[in-house]
């Protein structure tokens, strides 16, 4: 998860998408433990309401599930789920705005690869890095 937040967004709606991408990356992997409410309230310095509809959101989702008294955890289908409607919407928000830009920059075909293969690497250094700063789940936390 990103270590801070922006104020340009909803609070719930990036708790929301930090924990999506975590299942995303492998990093939160289907059955396993999400962190708990009062972890992210904590770590975040954010209202408990707040917190509480984000990982509401994920569960109306079907994206995480809640063992009664352990918290919630990440449904065995999530990756799947998320591949499918993330990867729906790749084209629309990101694949064709970007060869818009370039577009408008006067960049060749040539130059926006070579532009892709560099930002490319440049994720593969930061994951062979590490990850920033996580609010994991502690031994005895729980959703609310």
């Amino acid at each position: 998860m990103k270590s801070t937040l922006d104020n340009d967004r909803p609070i719930f709606q990036q708790i929301k998408e930090m924990i999506e991408e975590d299942i995303l990356s492998g990093l939160l992997k289907p059955d396993e433990q999400i962190p708990s409410n009062s972890r992210l309230v904590s770590y975040y310095g954010i209202n408990p309401v707040t917190v509480h509809k984000g990982v509401t959101l994920l569960a109306d989702e079907g994206l995480i599930y809640k063992k009664r008294g352990l918290g919630m955890f990440v449904a065995p289908d999530a990756p799947d789920i998320l591949r499918k409607s993330h990867g729906a919407a790749f084209q629309s928000e990101y694949a064709a705005p970007l060869v818009r830009q370039a577009r408008a920059l006067g960049m060749s075909d040539a130059d926006i690869h070579a532009h892709i293969d560099e930002a490319l690497e440049e994720v593969a250094e930061e994951r062979a890095n590490g990850r920033p700063a996580h609010p994991k789940k502690e031994e005895d936390d729980s959703n609310e």
